[in-house]
């Protein structure tokens, strides 16, 4: 080896070879650039990303019109509920009253004998208005009907002794 007098630089002879590793890739394998590989595989995820967020997109609208339904559902049903809960207390209050009318007011219900049918065509006297009528065959509580000056009819009948 002699020596020279210009310098050897081993970098520079490196560099001349100026190759990229994708070109490299390329021609030992024989196939295309890892650049090309690496776009479209890009390209192809941010397609794939784009199908996914519309799909998700479309997803949640369905969701959220789903919810709404159901909420108008939900409302309506809570309507029903109060409404049905009204009619339960409207149909418990009634027996209470009952029992409470016989329990606190000795009211009871009227038997056959104690009731008084009147005839509305029945004709009526002039001297019979503010008098008590007397019929024989009815026993003393169904014979205190009295005729008043604002039922001329005689319709209107009390009864006495419950």
């Amino acid at each position: 080896m002699a020596i020279s007098d210009q310098p050897t630089n081993r970098r520079n002879t490196a560099s001349t070879n100026n190759t990229d590793v994708g070109e490299l890739f390329a021609q030992r394998f024989g196939v295309v650039s890892i650049y090309v590989v690496v776009l479209l595989l890009l390209a192809a995820a941010i397609v794939w990303s784009g199908i996914r967020t519309a799909e998700s997109v479309q997803q949640y609208h369905q969701d959220y019109k789903t919810l709404q339904d159901m909420k108008k559902q939900e409302r309506k049903l809570q309507v029903e509920h109060q409404r049905l809960l009204i009619e339960q207390q409207t149909f418990s209050a009634t027996p209470q009253i009952a029992s409470r009318a016989v329990a606190e007011l000795s009211m009871y219900s009227p038997t056959l004998k104690d009731k008084l049918i009147i005839q509305p065509s029945a004709p009526v006297t002039p001297a019979a208005v503010g008098k008590t009528t007397a019929n024989p065959n009815l026993n003393q509580s169904q014979n205190a009907n009295t005729v008043s000056d604002t039922d001329p009819a005689g319709l209107a009948a009390t009864e006495v002794g419950q």
